[in-house]
């Protein structure tokens, strides 16, 4: 985005075209009447302009509830942290680091400074003009611009230049997309985590945000990671460092609607879980996929008197129901090695007519086999797993447990 269209958005003119916006239909079946009206007023590009954010901040909602206030770009939207995450980032730095202010370094439009300055002062670094812009003025939307100060630099050059300030903490969200592609590797994130790793000999007090599926040999010793758990998936992983690293590896997991914003942590201790049987009759538990990604399964059989029925599958059995907030439950109601004939055997003796089709540690994507399975039109729903028991293949017929 131009910064003269950044400009204009930030305008009177454009905050009054905003706010009719907000009550229009912004289908694209409404879109060129939109865009009709609107370049009664304004340019082409003007116009455009409003749309796109109007349509941004619409989309913004599920992450942000004051998006009717603030502004973005489509990618910075879709990198910003929500708010209900960002506030368990923040609760976070501000329990466990020492008093003072917070840097925030690769602020974008702000997610993450907004939840920082709703408990420190913070100073927040972006390179992209047009972003800090939008972030200076989403602080201001929410009455916390008083509490942030906006620096345009690259702060990895303010590091090797000396003149990053000291702080009590940072926090660091380093890109996972490097010319337009993702990517998978620490040291591949911009910046990598060398210059990361520099920061922290800056500020011993750092977090920085990563990808979920962040390689267990790269993670920095001596630093703790929390895999976050947000609507339903693995969201990301947190290097905590220093004084905020209180554990090694465990998961968060947030609960319920984000009006309610009660989080659940579980901490893995590195102890192996217990190993058991898998029968009809049983009750199957899929756990969470931050709880996976921390490897927290002891724990969490613990807490469910379960075990595995495979040390490298992560289903958990127990033989009685449960209810438990990091866990799917399912009623194994049949057991078989994998064959598709007796599948379709079994899904009409059962008069299965809707099947959700899972797999773990199984070597082909069972969405492959659903036009081959033989329903019962009007049948009842099951839920099929493809799965392994050491080399043996099995095929698992269950119902959720509500």
């Amino acid at each position: 985005m131009d910064d003269d269209i950044a400009d204009f958005l930030l305008s009177a003119r454009a905050a009054d075209a905003l706010t009719r916006l907000q009550a229009e239909s912004l289908d694209n079946e409404n879109l060129l009447r939109l865009l009709t009206r609107l370049r009664a007023s304004f340019d082409a590009r003007e116009a455009g302009a409003l749309v796109s954010l109007a349509r941004l901040r619409r989309r913004a909602t599920v992450k942000f509830p004051w998006a009717e206030r603030m502004f973005f770009t489509a990618e910075a939207l879709e990198q910003a942290t929500a708010a209900t995450v960002a506030h368990h980032h923040a609760h976070w730095l501000d329990r466990h680091a020492p008093p003072g202010p917070v840097l925030d370094l690769g602020c974008g439009i702000g997610g993450d400074t907004l939840a920082l300055a709703a408990y420190r002062p913070v100073i927040a670094y972006d390179r992209d003009p047009v972003r800090l812009h939008f972030a200076r003025a989403n602080a201001d939307a929410l009455g916390l611009g008083d509490r942030v100060e906006f620096r345009c630099a690259d702060w990895t050059e303010e590091l090797a230049a000396g003149r990053l300030p000291q702080a009590a903490a940072a926090f660091a969200d380093p890109a996972r997309r490097v010319e337009g592609r993702r990517v998978f590797s620490l040291h591949a994130m911009a910046p990598p985590l060398s210059a990361l790793l520099a920061l922290q000999a800056h500020t011993p007090a750092l977090g920085v945000k990563v990808m979920p599926g962040v390689r267990d040999e790269e993670i920095p010793p001596g630093c703790g990671v929390e895999f976050i758990g947000h609507k339903g998936t693995c969201k990301e992983a947190l290097l905590w460092f220093g004084p905020l690293a209180i554990h090694e590896r465990w998961a968060s997991v947030h609960l319920g609607d984000d009006g309610q914003s009660e989080w659940r942590a579980i901490i893995a201790r590195g102890e192996p879980p217990p190993l058991g049987s898998l029968t009809a009759g049983d009750f199957l538990h899929e756990p969470h996929p931050a709880v996976i990604r921390a490897g927290a399964f002891a724990e969490l059989c613990a807490d469910l008197d379960a075990h595995l029925f495979d040390p490298q599958i992560a289903y958990l059995i127990s033989p009685q129901a449960v209810n438990h907030p990091l866990v799917q439950s399912f009623a194994v109601e049949e057991v078989h090695p994998y064959s598709l004939k007796r599948l379709n055997r079994r899904l009409k003796a059962l008069s299965i007519g809707q099947v959700e089709l899972k797999k773990r540690g199984f070597p082909v994507e069972p969405e492959q086999l659903r036009y081959r399975l033989t329903l019962t039109k009007g049948g009842r729903a099951a839920v099929i797993f493809f799965t392994r028991r050491g080399q043996e293949r099995l095929m698992i017929i269950a119902r959720r447990v509500r």
